[in-house]
């Protein structure tokens, strides 16, 4: 059976090659090794075919015809359209394809989380300092539980002043990280992190219920 590589298939019908597997997500296809049959790419075209326009629809139409044996009639509109420009090299597609993740969620995802990390060390030596037990794993677990919600607050949307308010609690505890400040400060300033966690998650589960109650309705 011949399969076409999604890698290839994307250039001339879709701006870039994630829009392509998007829009094969939609139709329920999952590539194999990343490669599609001929009756699923004949599906993808099919797809395309209802939002393309210009040179991109020309191609579709052209594909469907080579797939199909001549049996998908090309539009005499489009028809006359020159071709796509042949495929670039391996080497400017994946530059591209990096371009593309540079500007994706994706990228603005893995940065958050690094970020994340840094923080998280950070609460932990905090807490581990102040803290009477010789407990440094239960310091990771005040950071990361405090830290994550950053990201909580970040996926679901929450309000710009949480997150100014987070951010600015996060620049106090690097301060704290860095600078020589009394263990009482330290303290002070966990106690009202961790009542501020609880609060942020509070509103987020209230918000999330809301929501839920108007799609009901």
């Amino acid at each position: 059976m011949c399969k076409y590589l999604t890698s290839e298939i994307w250039i001339g019908i879709y701006s870039s090659h994630q829009r392509c597997l998007e829009a094969l997500q939609r139709l329920g296809i999952a590539p194999e090794q990343s490669a599609i049959s001929e009756e699923e790419y004949l599906r993808l075209l099919e797809y395309r075919l209802n939002t393309a326009h210009g040179e991109k629809q020309a191609e579709v139409e052209r594909r469907m015809v080579r797939l199909t044996g001549g049996k998908a009639a090309l539009n005499p509109a489009t028809a006359t359209l020159e071709p796509v420009q042949p495929t670039p090299p391996r080497l400017i597609r994946a530059i591209q394809f990096v371009a593309h993740w540079a500007t994706s969620e994706a990228i603005v995802f893995c940065t958050l989380v690094g970020a994340i990390a840094i923080q998280v060390h950070h609460v932990a030596h905090l807490v581990h300092r102040v803290s009477d037990a010789d407990n440094l794993w239960l310091g990771y677990v005040f950071g990361s539980v405090s830290e994550i919600t950053a990201l909580m607050l970040t996926v679901h949307q929450a309000k710009r002043s949480m997150l100014i308010v987070f951010a600015v609690v996060q620049c106090w505890i690097n301060i704290l990280y860095y600078c020589e400040l009394p263990d009482l400060t330290i303290k002070i300033t966990l106690s009202g992190l961790i009542a501020f966690v609880i609060y942020a998650y509070s509103d987020l589960f209230a918000v999330i219920q809301r929501k839920k109650s108007l799609v009901k309705s």
